[in-house]
């Protein structure tokens, strides 16, 4: 009943599956056999536990937590609680997690990258045709991998050069409409003429796992280290990292960058989503005046 009322909230069914699985995890390390089972002390323990395993890193140990919390309170609104066991947790930090340290990619890197999908002599044609077409629009849009694994040709103004984000197929839930590159569309209207999609038809056909592999052997191929000697690693959503430091490379203005990005904060896509190297900072030094 709980992934029914997630489904009217209009959450997508990946995201049903990703938190019935958390849930299932915690009512088997908990032990948990009714409602009475859940507890605050066993909660906070499975935290601690986690954390000193280090298995999880501390974001991944906040999404089970918010998915067990959202239950919880779904059980309370619902009369099935008479109030939240787990009230008076708080997430951890994330920002001490540096396993996740994520970096993006060069413009050669990029272009490598596509080559290496473009060329890639064990994937079929269109195989090959659907992974470089995914690549540049992640990096050329900004948006999430699983946004793009449901996006449908109904969402895109091809005349306009936009894509309508609808709220139910976004992490934030929020709807947006955001602009894509002409040439880009181009090749997008044509791909899916060439597949001949229909307007509420998935474009692409991937999922989370399927995108990760391919990713990782495109830059096995391309040269692309998965994790450099600084510590910083790159992964699928490295491309939308790529997206907002190119923005901020390109000189728009931060909240531009936070728009198109969606994020809740200029702070948030400052911290997380731009790359400063320190040959960005030394041209930016460079244009002050001379004082004499």
């Amino acid at each position: 009943r709980f992934a029914k009322s997630q489904f009217a909230g209009e959450a997508n069914q990946e995201h049903v599956d990703a938190t019935k699985a958390k849930l299932d995890t915690l009512i088997e390390a908990l032990r948990i056999q009714s409602l009475r089972d859940i507890s605050l002390d066993g909660m906070r323990d499975w935290i601690a536990d986690e954390r000193r395993s280090g298995v999880r890193a501390p974001r991944t140990i906040n999404s089970y937590f918010v998915a067990f919390n959202s239950f919880c309170r779904w059980a309370v609104e619902t009369g099935r609680l008479s109030k939240n066991p787990l009230k008076g947790i708080k997430k951890l930090n994330e920002a001490v997690d540096k396993r996740k340290d994520r970096r993006s990619l060069t413009e050669n890197e990029l272009a490598q990258l596509f080559d290496a999908a473009k060329n890639h002599k064990h994937r079929s044609f269109n195989k090959r045709e659907q992974t470089e077409l995914v690549y540049r629009l992640l990096a050329g849009t900004g948006l999430r991998s699983t946004e793009l694994s449901l996006a449908t040709p109904s969402q895109f103004d091809f005349e306009r050069c936009r894509f309508t984000v609808k709220a139910s197929k976004t992490k934030n839930k929020k709807a947006d409409i955001l602009p894509v590159r002409p040439g880009l569309i181009a090749r997008l209207k044509e791909w899916i003429e060439k597949q001949k999609i229909g307007p509420n038809d998935r474009i692409f056909r991937y999922n989370k796992h399927s995108i990760y592999k391919s990713f990782k052997t495109d830059c096995e191929l391309a040269g692309i280290p998965m994790k450099g000697d600084d510590g910083r690693s790159v992964d699928v959503h490295s491309l939308r990292r790529t997206f907002g430091t190119m923005l901020a490379r390109a000189g728009v203005p931060l909240t531009t960058t936070q728009r198109l990005m969606r994020h809740s904060t200029p702070e948030l896509t400052a911290k997380l989503y731009i790359d400063v190297e320190p040959i960005d900072m030394a041209q930016a030094v460079d244009k002050l005046p001379e004082f004499h």
